[in-house]
């Protein structure tokens, strides 16, 4: 099983970075609930979770994404 990432991306869709890797998809959620407003703060309009190389869903950071 791959491990679980989270990519950051601007408003244009750019790659910001990337974060640490996460065992399990659960892991990388509660990172999120915890991360999501500083990752704004960094100026990430989006992020990708990623098992892989494979994008398991893509998810706005601000309201009306």
């Amino acid at each position: 099983m791959a491990e679980f990432t989270w990519t950051l991306q601007d408003d244009s869709g750019r790659d910001l970075r990337t974060s640490e890797a996460f065992s399990t998809k659960e892991e990388a959620e509660a990172w999120m609930g915890t991360e999501w407003s500083a990752l704004r703060d960094e100026g990430g309009e989006f992020v990708l979770l990623k098992e892989g190389d494979d994008v398991v869903y893509r998810m706005g950071l601000s309201e009306g994404h």
